[in-house]
Parts: structure tokens; sequence; C-alpha cells
């Protein structure tokens, strides 16, 4: 199949208008924005939810469920909180499946992570969008900043499932 470019002003209109409604095989799908839960289909059957959070962070829920759609709304006892890739929240097996708004602004932010910078090995923070210095003591122990992929969010889920 090759590319028709369209030949007038009407034809571009369409072809816009197809793309922009998801209409077209062209268009790609957007990211969950703010609040949005997504499910993630587990090896064993079951359903793993995780809400996205500002910076490209999903917080992933500790409950999992038997069947679909059954996110636990409300919750914030998270497994843990990571970065996860742009691919893999836009991939066919991710779905949004409901919403959880923020209980105030804070509740929309990943908790604090630690940088090692990997030539120096001194440790910094990133809290809120912002790097700053850390000591070793404030960085250890902390979720490493990361943007975890598909293949390897599955397994770390798994590894909660009894």
């Amino acid at each position: 199949m090759g590319v028709v470019i369209p030949s007038d002003r009407r034809q571009v209109e369409t072809v816009y208008a197809d793309w922009w409604r998801g209409d077209s095989p062209m268009r790609m799908a957007r990211r969950p924005k703010l609040g949005s839960v997504v499910q993630f289909a587990l090896p064993n059957g079951r359903y793993a939810y995780g809400r996205v959070l500002h910076d490209a962070a999903v917080g992933f829920y500790s409950a999992t469920t038997d069947g679909p759609g059954e996110p636990p709304i409300g919750s914030r006892d998270f497994q843990f909180v990571v970065g996860v890739d742009d691919r893999t929240l836009r991939g066919d097996a991710v779905s949004v499946v409901g919403y959880d708004p923020g209980i105030d602004e804070a509740d929309d932010w990943p908790p604090t992570q630690a940088i090692w910078d990997p030539l120096t090995g001194r440790p910094k923070v990133y809290i809120r969008g912002e790097i700053h210095p850390a000591t070793v003591d404030e960085a250890t122990g902390l979720e490493p900043v990361a943007s975890w992929a598909l293949e390897h969010l599955i397994p770390r889920l798994m590894s909660n499932e009894a």
C-alpha cells in the first residue's frame, strides 16, 4: 500500500479529520492521561492495574483481579511506582479501564526517586520534575529513576503474585 497524497485542500482536511477521529491506520495511540487507570494482563490469568502519574510514571496497585476491568480505584496501596516507556503505554497490551482522580497535587507525582551518576557515583534525587543533589543516605533505598518496558514490568508485577 503506497502513500496517497491529497491533491486539494478538501482532501487534506478530510484525511486530517479521519486521522484526528482515529479512523486512520496512521493514527498513533495517545498516551493515557494523568489519573488514567491502565490494565495489564498477567501470564497467570489475573489482571494488574496502574495509575498514570506525572513524568511518565505509573503507580502499580498492590491489588490484582481475576477479571478484567475491575481496578481498585481510590486505593493508594501501590506495589511500586516506576517510569513506563511510551511504547508500552500506547501498545495493544495495555488498555485504559478507568479514571482515578488525584486527592491533591502531591498525589499526582511519583515519590522521590534516586539517580546515581554512573561516572562519579554521586547520588541525586528526582522530586516533582526536578533533580537535586543528595547524600548517600537520602538516596539509598529509593526506587531508581528508569523507564520500564512491558517485558520487564510483567515479571516485576508477577513477583508479588502468590
